[in-house]
């Protein structure tokens, strides 16, 4: 082999990749985030009425702009500031990509361990700010002290896994103090949170927000995610950055039905928040347990030394939720995603009677 190949080869096989959920069959899967309150008939009638009309011989062109058309109208915003990718992980990929080796970026822990992982693929240092173990708040002062040192600045908002969303004047200040960097907003759950940045950034130059079809619309399985940003970004993302035909028909034709039918989505969604936030009040009474606020699809869970038992009764049952361990002076955590309320009662239930 190649010197220069087999030593990349060599020094690459030392990196921590982003874990991907372990497959079991017939298990109750509440490990990903995924949307298991809204149907799945509608995007499996939407994916057949799909297959039956598109010719696959073609690339996607006409069902990019019928989506395009569709994404404007949901996001209240000009198509000129959008572009497409497949999954928003692809989008971070690109925009990481473009930035260049040996640069520095500033984000906080925990938060979405995928886009460190990719840092280090491209030689980004990363310099990251705890959050308070309390409350999961953000030391602002020391953030933007921290970042004026970084070329680029990712902020999970709502952020994965520890669920909050900092108050929007606190992202603000952020912004404005940081106005010579890149700034990513990742807006994967923003449907479950209480704010999107989204109207205040498409005038800035140095902002871009990140958002998925894989959460609140339950379409994880097409891959499909897109960013907001300004005009000159967008174009250029979408010309020189992406590639020509970075998602399939069928999936743009899915999301395209699924824009039409976003009343639908929505529903599911506060569902889910209402979900949220009975399941949270049953778990706070439960002193041995520390459980966080959430404004996404999901809850947060400090176990401490009933993780193990925690862990050994869900798979009894064939419950299968995201398995953190200790993360800094956190102990034994684990993320749930809010399912049905059949799922939620179940799991309740289970961690209640942990002894």
């Amino acid at each position: 082999m190649n010197d220069w190949l087999e030593k990349r080869l060599t020094k690459l096989s030392t990196f921590e990749s982003y874990k991907k959920p372990e497959k079991i069959v017939k298990a109750i899967k509440l490990d990903s985030n995924e949307n298991k309150v809204l149907g799945k008939s509608l995007s499996t009638n939407f994916a057949i009425q799909s297959a039956k009309n598109i010719d696959l011989r073609e690339y996607p062109m006409e069902h990019l702009d019928l989506f395009y058309d569709k994404l404007q109208k949901y996001c209240n915003i000009d198509k000129k500031y959008l572009a497409v990718g497949n999954g928003s992980d692809q989008i971070i990929d690109l925009i990481l990509s473009i930035v260049g080796k040996n640069q520095e970026m500033t984000t906080f822990v925990p938060t979405f361990t995928y886009v460190i992982n990719r840092c280090q693929l491209y030689d980004i240092k990363v310099n990251a700010i705890f959050l308070d173990i309390k409350d999961n708040s953000l030391n602002k002062k020391k953030f933007i002290k921290t970042a004026k040192n970084s070329n680029i600045i990712y902020i999970c908002s709502p952020n994965n896994p520890t669920g909050n969303q900092f108050d929007e004047e606190t992202v603000k200040e952020i912004i404005d103090n940081l106005k010579n960097k890149l700034i990513i907003l990742d807006e994967a759950y923003v449907e479950f949170g209480k704010y999107s940045m989204s109207k205040n950034i498409i005038d800035l130059e140095n902002v871009v927000i990140l958002r998925t079809f894989s959460k609140a619309f339950g379409l994880a399985g097409a891959r499909i995610g897109y960013l907001i940003s300004n005009e000159k970004f967008a174009n250029i993302f979408k010309k020189t950055i992406q590639s020509p035909y970075p998602v399939n028909s069928i999936s743009l034709s899915i999301a395209s039905k699924m824009l039409a039918k976003s009343n639908c989505v929505m529903k599911a969604v506060e569902d889910i928040k209402r979900e949220r936030e009975r399941l949270f009040k049953k778990i706070v009474d439960i002193k041995s347990l520390k459980v966080y606020e959430s404004n996404a699809n999901f809850i947060f869970i400090q176990a401490g030394n009933k993780y193990d038992s925690i862990l050994k009764e869900l798979k009894k049952e064939r419950m299968i939720v995201k398995e953190f361990g200790n993360i800094g002076q956190r102990k034994g955590c684990l993320r749930y995603t809010i399912g049905t309320k059949e799922m939620n009662k179940k799991f309740s239930i289970i961690i209640e009677n942990i002894k």
